[in-house]
């Protein structure tokens, strides 16, 4: 079934230059949000540890038969984005019980995705990688989530230009503040450079994630949450505090408004959803 939008996609690049930060965690419980509220939403699984894929129903995308994964969509000449397109599931794939999430889909992430830099560095127009890849299919959807591999590679150079909105995924400490002026820097000279071909995201939200919830959980972490605000100001996204139902939800393989529905981490993914300024469909 072929989605329906209302506009052209706004697309959402989440970032980090490391692994480990929220990313992927963050991409699918905003999507799923998204979806909630009505809109036709994509999630584009760029990194090549596959854990947008895997939370939302394929712990292996690259073992599917007969199915095209977003690797293939970049090395395989006249395959389209639709042909790695997938409905978001609830549940495991392989499982009679799982469901498709009403709204959400999925671009089919690859462990092959690890090569990706090595392929495009031989590619001409090689930022435009994703911006190509989108554009087809960018009036399908209201919202496009690019979750981005731990680098500030070409394929993340690529997710930049394709986006409107980048966000800064991290954990409120020290070093990880510290890397959010790379992420801004080369934000920036995406822009610079590629601003005739479209490139105009800017940095829109830094979101934290695996906030304590009290100060005894990590003092530094909590001092890291005000160096954050301070630094940021109006940017800083609400965060997401700290909570044993994410891991046990991505092991489940569902969303967390699905595993968890009245949990603290869901509120505060809600909260992050408006904070963007997306609202409930009538």
């Amino acid at each position: 079934m072929t989605p329906q939008a209302t506009t052209s996609a706004r697309v959402i690049s989440m970032t980090n230059q490391v692994g480990g930060s929220g990313k992927s965690t963050s991409a699918v419980n905003l999507g799923a949000q998204l979806a909630e509220f009505g809109l036709a939403t994509l999630i584009v699984d760029a990194d090549d540890q596959c854990d947008a894929s895997v939370a939302l129903g394929y712990e292996y995308p690259d073992q599917l038969d007969d199915q095209k994964t977003i690797y293939h969509c970049l090395t395989t000449q006249g395959t389209k984005l639709t042909e790695a397109i997938v409905p978001a599931l609830c549940g495991p794939h392989e499982d009679e019980s799982s469901r498709a999430i009403e709204n959400l889909y999925l671009v089919l992430g690859s462990g092959e995705m690890e090569n990706a830099e090595q392929y495009l560095t031989t590619q001409t127009g090689r930022e435009l990688w994703l911006k190509n890849l989108l554009e087809p299919v960018k009036n399908d959807y209201d919202v496009i989530i690019v979750d981005c591999p731990g680098s500030l590679g070409i394929v993340v150079i690529g997710a930049i230009l394709a986006s409107d909105d980048v966000i800064a995924c991290i954990k409120p400490g020290y070093k990880e503040l510290r890397g959010l002026t790379r992420i801004e820097q080369k934000i920036e000279l995406v822009k610079d450079t590629f601003g005739a071909n479209g490139a105009h995201a800017d940095l829109t939200g830094v979101l934290l994630v695996d906030v304590p919830t009290h100060r005894s959980q990590g003092a530094v972490w909590d001092d890291g949450k005000k160096m954050a605000q301070e630094a940021y100001g109006d940017l800083v996204l609400p965060p997401v505090r700290r909570s044993t139902k994410i891991p046990e939800s991505y092991a489940h393989q569902k969303p967390l408004i699905y595993f968890d529905r009245a949990g603290e981490a869901t509120a505060d993914y809600l909260a992050v959803a408006k904070a963007l300024g997306f609202k409930r469909q009538q």
